[in-house]
């Protein structure tokens, strides 16, 4: 996978989520994954509902609540804005609980 997050442990757990919900390994290089592919599109086939199963697993496995500004501005469609947005989220997070 090209260009993924540098927190390892947001990888390793996003991957997981991949593989459980959809089968998917992000990081099997023959899928040839760029993390800027549309999660939507041709290369991961994930319907709209798909992304609302998938919405829950980070929102769970994270601990975080993922904002609608997030979702209604379509940030919530490559594997790249939902490193970000789980980033954004997790940090929030950490500023709340000092």
């Amino acid at each position: 996978m090209n260009n993924f997050s540098e927190n390892i442990d947001i990888n390793i757990k996003l991957n997981e989520i991949f593989k459980d919900r959809f089968n998917i390994d992000l990081f099997n290089d023959e899928l040839n994954i760029n993390i800027d592919d549309n999660l939507l599109g041709s290369k991961f086939r994930l319907a709209a509902r798909n992304l609302y199963y998938l919405l829950c697993d980070i929102e769970k496995e994270f601990d975080i609540t993922i904002s609608e500004e997030d979702i209604d501005n379509i940030k919530f469609n490559t594997i790249n804005n939902i490193i970000k947005i789980i980033n954004k989220e997790l940090q929030q997070k950490a500023v709340e609980t000092v």
